[in-house]
């Protein structure tokens, strides 16, 4: 038993090792951009559309840029510096963002889907002239793939093997029956 210490030592190292450069790659920043169209199909505005753009960090969901022009205004990231992307276990289910200056608009994520995501408007403060739309999100371009792990991993995983298969062998050579013993001993 003595001598399979150094072997179970190895092999725990080998482990050891293998865990160490199994670990995920770190976070990069990637930025990943939408377009979207707003149809309005209720109140004074109905049947206008609109159209616009956003990105956001994937490691945050922080907008990192916003263009929209909403009855002659344009409006950026810095209009709602609480703009956000939403997502729900990892599904994308719209934008929130939102202006309190005149006119009043913002977007609204769905619940359980992007598909129940809506635009809500209010041109002005009285009551009567708000209203919604439908909106449409079209995602550009892929996100950045260099946040995925290298071979690392693997040749990790492929050391603890071949230690733990190495370990195993010596343990089955070093066990010789004893004839001596007894069962009971």
């Amino acid at each position: 038993m003595a001598s399979s210490i150094p072997g179970i030592v190895v092999t725990t190292a080998g482990l050891a090792l293998g865990m160490a450069l199994a670990h995920p790659a770190p976070l990069h920043a990637s930025v990943v951009a939408y377009t979207f169209d707003i149809l309005i199909d209720s109140g004074p505005l109905q049947p206008n559309s609109y159209s616009g753009s956003f990105a956001y960090d994937t490691n945050t969901f922080d907008l990192t840029s916003f263009s929209f022009n909403f009855e002659g205004v344009q409006y950026d990231e810095s209009d709602d510096p609480d703009a956000s992307a939403v997502f729900d276990n990892g599904v994308f289910l719209g934008l929130d963002y939102s202006v309190d200056t005149t006119p009043r608009f913002s977007f609204v994520p769905g619940f359980f889907d992007v598909n129940d995501a809506t635009f809500v408007y209010d041109l002005e403060s009285t009551a009567g002239r708000g209203g919604a739309g439908s909106l449409t999100f079209k995602r550009i371009g892929r996100p950045d793939v260099s946040a995925v792990p290298g071979p690392l991993p693997l040749l990790g995983a492929a050391a603890c093997f071949g230690y733990s298969r190495r370990l195993r062998k010596r343990m089955k050579i070093s066990i010789v029956p004893d004839s001596t013993r007894t069962p009971n001993d």
